[in-house]
Formats: C-alpha cells, structure tokens, sequence
C-alpha cells in the first residue's frame, strides 16, 4: 500500500449472517479503481465462518470477533483497529460504485474535515431521503438529523484528542443493540460540529443501499428515543422545543409526556 495516498478504512459491523450481502459489498470494495484502504470486519458472532471466505479477496482485510452486541459499540471496536487517514461506517448491505472511493479521496484533498455522501437505492431508483439539498454545500447542524452513518466519511485525526476537543466515538447508549435504537450517527457528526468540525455534503456520490416503504407510523421504541436524543444533540430547553414540534408535527401528542419524562431521566454519559 503505497502512504504517499491516504488510505481509508472501511469499518463494517455485521452479526456475519447476510452473506449475499456482504460478498456484495466486498466484491464492489475488491472493485474500487482507488486501491488505498483496509477493511475492518467486526464480527458480533462467536463463531467465525468468514476468515477463509475474506481470504478469496485481494483486499487488505481485518476480522476482529467479539462476543459484545450493539451497533455503536461495534463500530468503536472498529475505531480502535482502524489504522487509515479516513474512516467510514459500512453497513453490512450497502455497497459502492467503482469511483466512489476516488472522488472521496479528491474531496478531502481540497481541505475536507467530514464528507457525507448520498444514500441510493439504484434497484428502486429512489434516495434514501427527499432531495431538499442539490447542490455540494456544508451542512447546518439540524441538517445532520438527516444523514446515515453510511454516508460518513471522516479524517480519523479528527476523532482523537487536540486542541478542538477530546476524543470522538460513538456513543453507546444510542444506535441498535443500545438503550435507544437509532441517532448514533447524528449524536457523531453533532459532536464533530461541536469541535469545529463540519460535515460537507456531496449529493452527487452516492453510496448504494436499499430504500425501504417509508413507514406510515413511527413505532413507541423510534418516538421515546427521541427525546435523549434532542438532549444529547443540544441541551434540555432546546430538546423541549425540537420534542414539542416533533410530536405535534408527526401526531404523537399521546406520547408526549412519556417522551418527555424519557428525556427527563436522560444524563448523557457518552463521548462528548
């Protein structure tokens, strides 16, 4: 591996159990016509049916098994093998265009701290959100609310210890397999932002994944988390304003005293 280029690495937690899945994501990395990068298979299984199947690909892979489940504590397993210039989340079914990492290399290159691409499902022809952003911008710290750990790119000199702050991970409390199931990436990207960091927004790449029916209804699990979540991203006045509007804007006022008192209990005790 050639380290006058940055190399990437490639962090994929998996419970090991999509292999169509996964051998599509290797394949697509095997592919890349930018060869800098490692992988870091964190396997959430015991038992290890990967090794000799990673060992058919001529990519730099590293499998590390734990018996520790939770998506956020995973992906900070990951962090701590990583050994790359710039990091990113893969989930174990998304998969990549050829170019992909090339263009993620040219766009740290003009001064990039964080890159976001955009989530598409090429079989569907749908994006994983509404297109309210067209154009290659930097994004407001609401506008994180939206982005999917996939889509994260990052120096990984920016999630240690400096002078802008401590160190970065993902906080465990939240994401699947933690108290509350989701808002880890957008708590990681809030707290990169915190520290100056901020997240430019590529529309235009496109990192693959398939795009589910939008659900009609949000389930009592998705609208409690909502209120740590508010809290841990701003501070408690603001995540009652954001929990209020919330409520009213998605018609889960019957909850709103639960979600609150949730929010209430709450102490943030993560990475900040």
């Amino acid at each position: 591996m050639n380290k006058s280029e940055p190399v990437i690495s490639v962090i994929v937690a998996t419970l090991g159990t999509r292999f169509t899945e996964l051998k599509r994501m290797l394949e697509t990395l095997e592919n890349q016509t930018y060869k800098h990068f490692e992988v870091i298979i964190v396997l959430q299984n015991e038992q290890d049916h990967w090794s000799d199947i990673l060992a058919t690909y001529h990519i730099q892979t590293k499998l590390v098994i734990t018996s520790k489940r939770g998506l956020s504590k995973a992906r900070n397993i990951g962090l701590s093998h990583a050994t790359g210039d710039i990091v990113t989340f893969g989930d174990d079914d998304c998969w990549y265009d050829a170019t992909t990492f090339s263009h993620v290399v040219a766009s740290f290159q003009t001064g990039k701290d964080v890159i976001s691409l955009n989530m598409y499902d090429p079989d569907r022809q749908k994006f994983g959100r509404r297109q309210r952003i067209q154009t290659a911008t930097y994004l407001t710290k609401r506008e994180l609310m939206s982005r999917s750990s996939i889509e994260i790119f990052v120096k990984r000199r920016c999630l240690e210890a400096n002078q802008h702050g401590p160190r970065i991970r993902f906080d465990e409390v939240f994401g699947l397999g933690g108290d509350y199931i989701s808002g880890e990436e957008n708590i990681f990207l809030a707290d990169l932002h915190r520290q100056s960091y901020r997240t430019y927004f590529h529309p235009e790449l496109l990192v693959y994944h398939a795009v589910q029916p939008r659900l009609t209804r949000l389930t009592t699990e998705q609208v409690v988390s909502k209120g740590p979540l508010f809290k841990r991203m701003y501070n408690t006045p603001t995540a009652f304003v954001l929990l209020s509007v919330f409520c009213l804007k998605k018609r889960q006022t019957k909850l709103f005293w639960k979600v609150l008192k949730e929010m209430w209990n709450y102490q943030p005790r993560g990475e900040r």
